[in-house]
């Protein structure tokens, strides 16, 4: 119980340490990861049969695409903006389908989708290094 609870605490003061001094190009980075990772978790809860873990982390997930999509930058980002925004949206609507028929294939599309975006905006950083 404490062994749980130390692990747990070290993982949020990792995680605000990350935030706390990442640049803006470096938090949609942390969102894009943290995001496909919520994913990858409640496929796992589903595979479990654990329905209040897969609410838990599709819920995070859920969270985190809509933090993405008022981040956006409509007047600079020009149609990327908009283009992004509809993804987003998509995923949005696929997820809150995925949750109700508890489909593993739909969050798949959708972790599949936004890991093509996630690859192609660590390029964006690397290409700036």
């Amino acid at each position: 119980m404490f062994n749980r609870d130390a692990i747990k605490a070290y993982e949020t003061a990792e995680q605000d340490y990350l935030v706390e001094g990442a640049d803006p190009h470096s938090l949609v980075q942390i969102l894009f990861s943290e995001f496909l990772a919520s994913l990858e978790l409640t496929i796992e809860a589903l595979e479990k049969k654990d329905l209040a873990a897969k609410s838990k982390h599709i819920s995070k997930a859920m969270t985190i695409v809509h933090v993405l999509a008022t981040s956006l930058d409509f007047e600079r980002g020009g149609e990327v903006a908009q283009s992004l925004a509809q993804l987003y949206d998509w995923a949005r609507r696929k997820l809150i389908e995925a949750s109700f028929q508890n489909s593993i294939p739909a969050i798949n599309e959708v972790h599949n989708s936004i890991s093509e975006i996630s690859t192609a905006w660590n390029t964006i950083n690397a290409k700036a290094a």
